[in-house]
């Protein structure tokens, strides 16, 4: 009898890799296509670093601000300090000018009973109202010190965070600058050619996106809010991309969402990344208009959600505000600022 043949498991059938992204497929394929992709990876850490360095610059300020109502709380209590020094001194130039004895000495050559248990009295409320001021305002004036050398030292934190999220802004902002420089190296064909791919990637996801029924009917009409943030986003199309930007004349993508709910009366986080962890999330089949549309994993770009699968947004450095289909970035969630 025969022995039968054993299966190599390198026979064993392999599942088959998923299949390439278009971004993928034209980078292999296109030199200028390789180009538009690592411009994009570019724009997004140029992005990533602005947010990070406006977040920065945010916790600086609000350190600079703890550190001010320190130093006021200092000036405060060294008028208190000031005022207490003053008054023990007045309360020894009394005794001086009394008969030149201490009130100790008066109370101990004191004969009268009266007189003495007055002068003892007297003595024993001054000398504690004396000690007490002193060693009230040697706590107060350490409890302060202590904070103020706290509130110093966040803000050498907050100074040094701030400087290194500048250098890597300063960094991303250089990279995406080269590649636009190489771009004003290709002919008008090529340009147009390198827009088309970009338009046609973004027009792709857009269709896959809405072919999967993950926008569904939405969650109805804008509220008053959310229309006067609409408004106000929209007004802004046609205005320069500008790092840190938030307004009038330039903005950055979180700079036109923050202002635009600001003038609907409700304050939001500054960056994308704030925004994207403070406010209310919604699943995409509840949008409405007015949301915020926060892109790619670590949360750095952010649109406003206009209806009927676009959004309004601050794209990049050396675009305009302008209405771009919701799937023109890789999509992470939405938020809704108010209910």
């Amino acid at each position: 009898m025969g022995q039968s043949a054993r299966a190599d498991p390198d026979d064993d059938p392999q599942p088959p890799p998923p299949p390439p992204t278009s971004a993928e497929v034209l980078a292999r394929t296109d030199g200028v296509a390789a180009l538009l992709v690592r411009l994009q990876d570019l724009r997004h850490q140029e992005e990533q670093a602005e947010q990070q360095s406006t977040a920065r610059d945010a916790e600086l300020a609000a350190r600079q601000g703890e550190l001010d109502r320190a130093n006021g709380r200092v000036a405060a209590e060294q008028q208190q300090v000031d005022a207490s020094e003053a008054e023990a001194a007045q309360l020894a130039g009394d005794e001086y000018r009394g008969g030149g004895l201490s009130g100790i000495a008066r109370f101990l050559l004191s004969f009268a009973p009266t007189g003495l248990l007055t002068e003892a009295g007297d003595l024993q409320e001054r000398s504690r109202s004396e000690a007490d001021v002193v060693h009230d305002v040697r706590d107060r004036r350490a409890a302060l010190a202590a904070l103020r050398d706290t509130a110093r030292q966040a803000r050498s934190g907050a100074e040094l965070a701030a400087g290194q999220a500048r250098a890597a802004r300063t960094d991303a902002e250089r990279q995406a600058a080269d590649v636009q420089a190489r771009l004003t190296t290709l002919d008008p064909a090529q340009r147009a050619q390198l827009d088309d791919r970009e338009a046609a990637l973004a027009d792709q996801a857009q269709r896959q996106l809405l072919a999967s029924g993950v926008l569904g009917t939405g969650g109805g009409p804008a509220t008053p809010a959310a229309a006067t943030a609409v408004t106000y986003a929209m007004a802004q199309i046609g205005k320069p991309y500008l790092w840190g930007g938030t307004g009038p004349d330039s903005y950055d993508c979180s700079g036109l969402t923050s202002k635009a709910w600001e003038a609907a009366g409700v304050p939001i986080p500054r960056t994308s990344q704030d925004q994207w962890a403070v406010l209310p999330r919604v699943p995409l089949d509840a949008l409405r208009p007015g949301d915020l549309v926060i892109y790619f994993p670590d949360a750095t770009h952010v649109g406003m959600y206009l209806g009927g699968g676009l959004m309004v947004n601050a794209p990049h450095t050396g675009a305009v505000v302008k209405v771009a289909p919701l799937a023109a970035m890789p999509v992470l969630g939405a938020v809704r600022p108010a209910p």
